[in-house]
């Protein structure tokens, strides 16, 4: 007994789909391996001039087939030699993308050349009534999409001939050619044709232009927001805006009063020996992220990183009459931070931070790759701090816990004897006090 395949239209409806998909990408592989002849060994804007030129001459191919079906249908036996210089010129400018391959404006002039002696031809051929030399404007348009900015001699010669052929045609040419036998009728119609295909050739070359334009700057502007990103990561911002006014100029700045935080992870190198330097690089940037976050939050400056190390300064560039305070809530949300990544990444992690107020000199280093840093006493006596600190505690100094103690609890360490800088009495700052 015979059954019915209830699957049998939708077979024949996939197999139709991957059919017309495969042809459709067989086309447009052929296409792009045809306007892309010749470009192999260019690159960047000589590359893409080459390829707008190969899309040209294979649009003017295009569009000599319908002239062609309209000569043949209107009058194939007295337009035969119109019908066979069309055909004939159609399948040459075919030949533009193989001459590029052997100097990158040999096509654009083969075309030139091609298209003027085409043009004008088919203007004596149909004389000015049929506005057929309206086509010599239209190929004076692509002059600079063919040859580019680079060579605008060779633009300004293009555009030159072709203006001076229109003229020539438009003043001479008001009969047609005494071997056809065109009526008014038929010019007429070649008119019609010939006005709107010339606008339309002259409205996608300007578009073009300005779409090329409008595309550079716009990579222009990605480009200078990128680059204004960067800056603004490395430098801060009234720095970086004074590097831009007076690029090359010495930065540099004194500051009266200002708070230095020096922090470490505890233990690092031998957990690092421990990890992958890939996992050691994505941890260490996991947390400092956290930390850049935290600085951006309480309005403070990060200096640098030095390996597993964290720097920040308080009340600088500008000045911050709040310096200490920012730094000191800082310190105590990294401590929390570092707390919580510990446990998210399974890791006993702590922090030593050093924290030390006073006046410091900061500049700008280099000018290959410079970078924003600070000296100074401040600066050494916070990094001691740190080194000479306790897992999990921030350590102060006296100057520093005489600007903070209306607002932080603190816990007396006692007198510490410090490398180069001899006893001095240090304090850990335990948290903020109740509002």
């Amino acid at each position: 007994m015979y059954y019915p395949n209830p699957y049998g239209k939708h077979a024949v409806r996939i197999f139709l789909y991957h059919l017309v998909k495969f042809v459709r990408d067989a086309i447009l592989s052929g296409l792009w391996a045809w306007v892309t002849l010749g470009t192999e060994k260019f690159q960047g804007p000589s590359k893409r001039r080459i390829i707008m030129t190969n899309i040209l001459v294979m649009l003017v191919s295009v569009l000599c087939v319908p002239h062609v079906i309209f000569f043949a249908i209107y009058d194939a036996q007295g337009l035969i030699v119109p019908i066979i210089i069309i055909s004939l010129v159609a399948i040459a400018f075919q030949l533009t993308p193989i001459l590029n391959a052997l100097w990158p404006y040999a096509g654009g002039l083969y075309n030139l050349i091609l298209w003027l002696g085409f043009a004008t031809t088919n203007a004596w051929m149909f004389s000015a009534q049929s506005a057929i030399h309206f086509y010599l404007l239209a190929g004076a348009t692509t002059a600079i999409a063919i040859f580019g900015v680079r060579q605008n001699l060779l633009s300004i010669i293009s555009i030159g001939l072709g203006l001076t052929a229109f003229i020539y045609a438009d003043r001479n040419f008001a009969e047609p050619a005494d071997f056809l036998n065109l009526t008014n009728t038929f010019l007429t119609i070649l008119y019609f044709i010939s006005i709107p295909t010339t606008l339309l050739a002259i409205f996608c070359m300007v578009f073009y232009g300005f779409k090329q334009a409008s595309t550079a700057e716009e990579a222009l502007q990605r480009e200078y927001e990128y680059s204004e990103a960067l800056l603004a990561n490395m430098l801060p911002g009234p720095i970086a805006a004074q590097l831009k006014r007076n690029p090359g100029q010495t930065i540099a700045d004194s500051h009266d009063e200002a708070t230095i935080l020096f922090a470490d992870i505890v233990g690092f190198t031998p957990l690092a020996s421990q990890r992958t330097p890939d996992s050691v690089v994505r941890m260490l940037n996991m947390l400092f992220t956290r930390f850049d976050d935290l600085a951006n939050k309480h309005g403070l400056e990060k200096i640098k990183t030095l390996g597993d190390a964290f720097m920040v300064a308080g009340g600088m560039p500008d000045p911050q009459p709040d310096h200490a305070v920012r730094v000191a809530r800082m310190a105590l949300d990294m401590l929390s931070e570092t707390e919580l990544f510990a446990r998210e990444v399974n890791e006993r992690l702590e922090l030593r931070i050093g924290i030390h107020s006073g006046p410091v000199v900061a500049g700008v280093i280099g000018t290959k790759k410079p970078f924003y840093d600070v000296w100074g006493d401040t600066v050494n006596t916070a990094a001691r701090l740190e080194t000479y600190g306790t897992n999990g505690k921030i350590q102060v100094t006296e100057e520093t816990k005489r600007i903070l103690e209306g607002d932080f609890n603190f816990e007396e360490r006692g007198t510490v004897s410090i490398k180069g800088k001899g006893d001095m009495e240090l304090w850990y700052l335990e948290g903020s006090r109740p509002s």
